[in-house]
């Protein structure tokens, strides 16, 4: 009887210490979002999907992402396609462009944005200065999460 109580003390306090254990909180990029908005005032005129169609998937882990997608446009279609590092402070988020679609990117160094969650929802604006000011004209990508 002594032994099936001390067993039994040993199994609440283990399960006591696994309960209590700081949990790491998942990383709040880390999944698969799909574009649902996009609007490039900073570039152009047009926004998705009102004039674009399309669409668009974008991957991050820990330290890496990855996007790719098709867009048309007045009878055009473009293949999108992209993937760097980045990094990620509060609000201030700054990508490493590794591979990009269009070309003059990769010499632009690092691209820096600002990131909003709200629940499953991503917002990203950009450009932002040193400050991490926007500009009155900017472009906004809204992205719904698919995958954690």
């Amino acid at each position: 009887m002594k032994a099936i109580k001390v067993i039994l003390s040993v199994c609440v306090l283990t399960l006591l210490i696994v309960g209590c254990r700081k949990k790491e909180q998942p990383f709040p990029l880390e999944g698969t979002w799909k574009m649902v908005y996009g609007d490039w005032q900073a570039s152009d005129k047009s926004t998705f999907p009102a004039q674009i169609k399309g669409s668009q998937i974008k991957t991050w882990t820990k330290f890496n992402f990855t996007f790719v997608g098709q867009f048309s446009y007045n009878g055009h279609t473009e293949n999108a396609y992209g993937a760097g590092d980045y990094s990620l402070n509060g609000k201030q988020y700054t990508e490493k462009l590794l591979y990009h679609f269009q070309k003059f990117y990769l010499n632009e160094g690092d691209v820096r944005l600002l990131v909003e969650f709200k629940e499953d929802t991503l917002i990203q604006r950009w450009p932002v200065d040193t400050n991490w000011n926007l500009p009155k004209k900017y472009c906004i990508e809204k992205y719904v999460r698919l995958y954690k």
